[in-house]
């Protein structure tokens, strides 16, 4: 029998020196302890106004296409400048669906 591996879901804020502040809200597979396969990315502003996101195929308003493999969550208190919190399926499908709205592509 094998485990079936869960999305997750979590928000990412990350102090950038130099260049401010950006948060991503991200729908992440893990891949193993350490990192883990961008599914879906929201980038919000510090305003949290959507500036854009990506899919695996798709990206809209992002300065670059998202890694395909970053780091897990468990990971992140090895980054001293990102804060994060998980979130429910439910809080990232209605950022998700904002996201659409604003850039229909994503759909």
């Amino acid at each position: 029998m094998f485990h079936v591996k869960q999305n997750i879901h979590v928000r990412i804020d990350m102090s950038i020196p130099g260049a401010g502040s950006v948060i991503h809200v991200a729908e992440l597979l893990p891949r193993d302890a350490q990192t883990c396969t961008m599914i879906r990315i929201i980038e919000l502003d510090p305003s949290e106004t959507i500036r854009g996101g990506a899919t695996q195929d798709t990206s809209a308003g992002l300065a670059q296409a998202p890694n395909p493999v970053v780091p897990h969550p468990d990971t992140y208190a090895d980054f001293p400048d990102i804060e994060h919190r998980l979130l429910t399926p439910e809080e990232f499908e209605g950022l998700w669906a904002e996201a659409v709205a604003a850039f229909p592509e994503l759909g």
